[in-house]
Parts: structure tokens; sequence; C-alpha cells
């Protein structure tokens, strides 16, 4: 059984590291799968579907792979991770707070753009994916890092002067949340979405929340 990561970050006992060539095939099998979720549905994206997008035997998936839960959390695992390494190295070239919201806006919005299998598959993992338990333990993997990561933009914007006063925590929250309502709609009605157009827009609005006043200036 291979290591796991829980949502704090901590790995969990289980096979030694892979080699560069057993990660290459990994990471093969699970964009098969992302494309076999995205097109079929989780509840038809069986191991034998997954192996024919790939071009592989369904054995090659058990050993890579300790059945289809583990591959599951895989995907969501990877794609999350490349979400938020694109995010933060967008964030990261910014200085002052409202420029890093910004930043963080509209680089959620561009990979939406570039990955919309990635978050088609995403959805559909998300609404049928194992027990209440599990739903708990994917929103809390999915949700904390990005709560975290706007929280420390607001906290470090009100140090500088930058924002209002406010809690962050909570604003983290509407700020993820109004990025994922959008995807949302945006999955299940591409056409109707201007994913461009809405990025600018919620950059806009949140800098207007967030700002804080000039001397002199009634908010």
């Amino acid at each position: 059984m291979r290591s796991k990561i829980t949502p704090d970050g901590r790995k969990t006992p289980g096979r030694k590291k892979s080699t560069f060539i057993e990660e290459t095939r990994r990471r093969q099998i699970v964009g098969g799968a992302i494309t076999t979720i995205a097109s079929a549905g989780l509840a038809q994206a069986s191991l034998a579907r997954i192996a024919d997008e790939v071009g592989i035997s369904k054995s090659v998936i058990s050993y890579h792979f300790d059945g289809r839960d583990e591959l599951i959390e895989e995907i969501v695992t990877s794609l999350l991770a490349e979400s938020n390494r694109f995010i933060r190295s967008r964030v990261e070239r910014e200085t002052g707070g409202p420029a890093r919201l910004r930043a963080y806006i509209e680089a959620s919005f561009a990979f939406m753009a570039d990955h919309r299998e990635n978050f088609v598959a995403m959805v559909d993992i998300w609404g049928s994916f194992g027990t209440v338990e599990a739903k708990r333990a994917f929103n809390a993997t999915a949700y904390d890092p990005c709560r975290r990561h706007i929280e420390g933009i607001l906290r470090r914007g009100q140090q500088d002067g930058d924002f209002r006063d406010f809690t962050p925590r909570t604003l983290a929250s509407t700020v993820q949340g109004a990025i994922d309502g959008v995807m949302l709609q945006w999955v299940f009605d591409e056409a109707a979405v201007d994913l461009a157009g809405c990025a600018a827009e919620l950059a806009d609005m949140f800098d207007l929340a967030t700002r804080a006043s000039a001397p002199g200036e009634a908010r």
C-alpha cells in the first residue's frame, strides 16, 4: 500500500517511494481516469474502462493503485496540487494585498479555462464519491488549503494597511465560494458562462469590498 497524505499534510506509512518510471505511469493512469470520468461519469469509470482509455491492462492499474478508491483519491490530490501550484506561482509574482488577491482570483479562472476536463471530473467525484465521512475528508482536502491561502493574503494585506478590518477566515470562504459557484455553473453549462468576464467582475468586486478607506474617506 502506498503512502497517503492526510488533510493536515501528514504522510501515512505505505509502500516505498516510487521510481521515476512508476510515477510517470501513475500520472498516465490518473490522466486516463480523469478523461474517463469527465466523459462517462464516475459511476461508469471502472478500472477496466480506464485501462482501455490508457491503452494498458487492468492489472497494470492494480499494480500501481490499491483499488479504485485509492485511484480516485490520487486524482483529487493531483488535481488540487496542480491547481494550487499554478495559483501560487501567479500570486507570488505580485506585491501588495490587492494585487495578490486579484491574482488569486484571476489565476483560479485561468486554470479552469485551460483544464475544463479536470473540473468536470472533480465535480462528478465530489457528488458521487464515498461515505459521508469520505465527503467530509474530501471537502477538507479541497477547501482548507484554498481558504488558508486566501486567508494568508487577507491577513498580510490587513497588516500592511491595504485592507479594511474584517474577519479574514470568513471573507476567505466567501471569495472561494464565489469562485466555485461560477465554476459549477460553467461545468454544467459551458456556453452560458464567460469565465474571463466573471474573473474580472469578481476581482473588482472583492477589491472594492476589501480595500482600506483613504484618510477622510467614508465607507
